[in-house]
C-alpha cells in the first residue's frame, strides 16, 4: 500500500506516473501488507460502520520471531523469512487450507524441494510478477484476521498473529490497472452463517468503497459502504493506493519446490520467494504470480497468475458506483450524495433507548399481549406480529437452516445493552448463550436428529423452537428504528407456531436433547401465558 499524494475527489482515478514513485520504504511497506487487506468487511449488520483499522505494531522478541508466534505453529505452517533460526528453507512455510488457529487446524499442502538456491544461477531466476494491467477471472482464497465479530465478517488481516483469529473463504475476481486508472476492483462471493454474500469492492486513488448484497431473506438488498484507507487506519494519517505492481522486487528466492496448488487440484514446479512473513510462488519460466501464503494474513490462488493475457474492461474502474450515490443502495454509509466518502472518522455516540429500555424493564405484559393457554397466546401475539410492518410467513413455512440464518443476523443487529438490562434482571429473555456456543448446541441437535425419520415429531419440534426464540429476538433485543430497517428490507420473519410440543416418556436420546433446547426456546409461555406452560 504505497502512499502518494492524494488525486483529489473528482475521479476514483490517480496519477499512475506518480504512484510509481514509490521509495525503497514505501516498497518495503507495499510488500509487507500484501493484497489480503483488500478483502474487508462483509458486514451483515446493515446500520453497522465500517471500521478499516488494522492492528498496532506488536514487536515482541519470543522464539526469534517478531510477535513470538503464540499459536504455536511449526515451520511447515509459518516461517518468516526474517527473525528466524535457523532460517527458513525450501518446503517451509508453505501453509495450506487453514481452519483454525490450532496448529493441526490446516489441511497442509504437499511441497518437495527441487532445487536449492545454489543449484540454481540466480541469473536465470524471474522474480514474481505482479502485472501493471491485468484481469483474473477467478482466483480463490481464505482470508485471515482477528475476530472481531462471532460470524467473521468483519476480517481485516493484522501484522500480528495474537488472539483469536478468523478464517474466511472466497472466490471471486480482480481487475487491476495501474497504468491508467490507477485502481483495483474485486468481485467477491463469500458463504457465511447467514447466507451467500457477494461483495463489489473498488479501491481508485485515496477512495474506497465495497457494494454488498445480502442473501435470500434480504431480497437482493444492496448496500455501499465509502471510506478511505489511511496509513495505519488512524485518522489523519496518509491515504493508502492500490497496492503497486513491483511490490515483489524486495523477495528474495528460497527454493524450487513441487507445490500442491489449492483448489484447483494442481501439481506444479515452482519457484518460492519470500519477504519477512509474506511467500509467493511463481512459475519459473514466466515469473507468473500462481500462489501465496502468510500465516496470519491469508492464502490467496490465481491459476494463471497475475498477467496481462486479458485486459480488465475500463468500466470496472469508475467510480463512484451508482449504488453508492443518492437514490442507489438502501442502505449507505458514510457516503454523500455524489457517492464519495464523507470523511467522517468517529463513531455516532449512540441513541438512547427510551421506550425500548421501558419495555426491557417490565417483568410482565399487558393483558393485550397474553393468553389464557400456550395456544391462544401464540395466535395473540401472532395477531401483533401480523399488525408490525415487518412481513411474516407461517413457521412450518421456514426449514431451520433458515430459520438460523434469520437468528444469526438478529443477534448481529441486537442492542446489547437491552439484553444487559435482561441478564441483570435474570429475565427470561435473556440470550443464554453466545453465538459460538449457540453454533455449537446447534450442531449437537442436528446430530442427535440424525436417525429420525423425516415423519417424526422431533422434526417440527426443532423447528418450532427456533421460529418462537427468533421472534423474541427480533421484538426484545433490537430497537424500534432497527425493527424498522428491517421492514424496509423485506425481511421476514416467522409466526408462532401455537402446538405446544411435549416430550414423551419414550424419548430417544436425541428427542430429549431437542426436548430441553425447545423449552428453553419457549421461555415466552412463562409471561405471554396467563398459565404457566406445561
Amino acid at each position: 500500500l504505497g502512499c502518494g499524494h492524494s488525486p483529489g475527489r473528482g475521479s476514483s482515478r490517480s496519477n499512475p506516473k506518480d504512484l510509481v514513485r514509490l521509495s525503497d520504504q514505501n516498497r518495503v511497506r507495499s510488500a509487507t501488507t500484501n493484497t489480503h487487506y483488500l478483502t474487508v468487511v462483509v458486514s451483515i449488520m446493515l446500520f453497522s460502520k465500517l471500521s478499516v483499522a488494522t492492528a498496532a505494531a506488536v514487536v515482541l522478541a519470543a522464539n526469534a520471531q517478531s510477535d513470538g508466534n503464540p499459536h504455536g505453529w511449526d515451520r511447515s505452517r509459518r516461517c518468516d523469512h526474517t527473525d528466524y533460526s535457523p532460517a527458513c528453507g525450501a518446503c517451509e512455510g508453505y501453509g495450506g487450507i487453514p481452519t483454525g488457529d490450532a496448529n493441526d487446524e490446516i489441511t497442509l499442502t504437499t511441497c518437495e524441494i527441487v532445487a536449492q538456491p545454489k543449484e540454481i544461477d540466480p541469473s536465470t531466476l524471474i522474480k514474481p510478477i505482479w502485472g501493471s494491467k491485468w484481469t483474473v477471472p477467478r482466483y480463490y482464497e481464505v482470508l485471515i484476521g482477528p475476530k472481531n465479530d462471532p460470524f467473521c465478517f468483519q476480517v481485516i488481516p493484522s501484522n500480528s498473529s495474537e488472539g483469536d483469529l478468523c478464517y474466511k473463504a472466497d472466490y471471486g475476481a480482480q481487475y487491476y490497472d495501474m497504468e491508467e486508472a490507477g485502481s483495483l476492483a474485486i468481485e467477491l462471493n463469500a458463504k457465511s452463517i447467514v447466507g451467500n454474500v457477494t461483495t463489489s469492492i473498488l479501491h481508485g486513488g485515496e477512495n474506497f468503497w465495497i457494494v454488498n448484497e445480502y442473501p435470500w431473506y434480504a431480497f437482493g438488498v444492496h448496500q455501499c459502504i465509502c471510506t478511505n484507507v489511511r496509513e495505519g487506519g488512524a485518522a489523519g494519517e496518509e491515504f493508502m493506493y492500490p497496492i503497486m505492481y513491483n511490490w515483489t522486487d524486495q523477495m528474495s528466492f528460497i527454493g524450487r519446490e513441487l507445490i500442491g496448488i489449492e483448489y484447483v487440484d494442481e501439481t506444479r514446479v515452482l519457484d518460492h520467494w519470500a519477504f519477512g512473513p509474506h511467500h509467493a510462488w511463481s512459475d519459473p519460466e514466466t515469473g507468473a504470480t500462481i500462489r501465496m501464503w502468510q500465516p496470519y494474513n491469508g492464502l490467496q490462488i490465481f491459476p494463471n497468475g497475475t498477467m496481462a493475457d486479458v485486459p480488465p474492461p475500463a468500466d470496472k474502474f469508475v467510480g463512484p458506483p451508482d449504488l453508492c450515490k443518492a437514490g442507489g443502495a438502501t442502505f449507505r454509509i458514510k457516503c454523500d450524495d455524489d457517492g464519495y466518502p464523507t470523511g467522517e472518522t468517529s463513531e455516532e455516540p449512540q441513541a438512547e433507548l427510551g421506550r425500548d429500555a421501558d419495555r426491557a424493564h417490565q417483568f410482565v405484559p399487558g393483558d393485550d399481549y397474553r393468553g389464557d393457554s400456550f395456544a391462544e397466546m401464540s395466535a395473540v401475539l401472532n395477531g401483533w406480529i401480523d399488525e408490525m410492518a415487518v412481513e411474516s410467513r407461517p413457521c412450518e413455512s421456514f426449514n431451520v437452516t433458515e430459520l438460523r440464518q434469520l437468528q444469526a443476523l438478529l443477534y448481529l443487529a441486537r442492542d446489547v445493552r437491552l439484553d444487559d438490562i435482561y441478564q441483570t434482571n435474570g429475565d427470561n429473555r435473556r440470550i443464554r448463550h453466545s453465538m459460538e456456543q449457540l453454533e455449537k448446541d446447534w450442531a449437537e441437535l442436528d446430530s442427535s436428529i440424525e436417525g429420525h425419520d423425516e415423519a417424526h415429531p422431533i422434526h417440527a419440534m426443532h423447528r418450532d423452537g427456533h421460529c418462537h426464540e427468533a421472534v423474541m429476538w427480533y421484538v426484545h433485543h433490537l430497537t424500534k428504528d432497527v425493527r424498522e430497517l428491517f421492514a424496509v428490507t423485506g425481511i421476514e420473519i416467522p409466526m408462532l407456531s401455537p402446538k405446544r410440543h411435549s416430550c414423551p416418556t419414550d424419548a430417544t436420546d436425541g428427542h430429549a436433547k431437542v426436548c430441553q433446547a425447545y423449552e428453553e426456546q419457549v421461555t415466552c409461555a412463562s409471561c405471554h401465558s396467563k398459565t404457566l406452560a406445561v
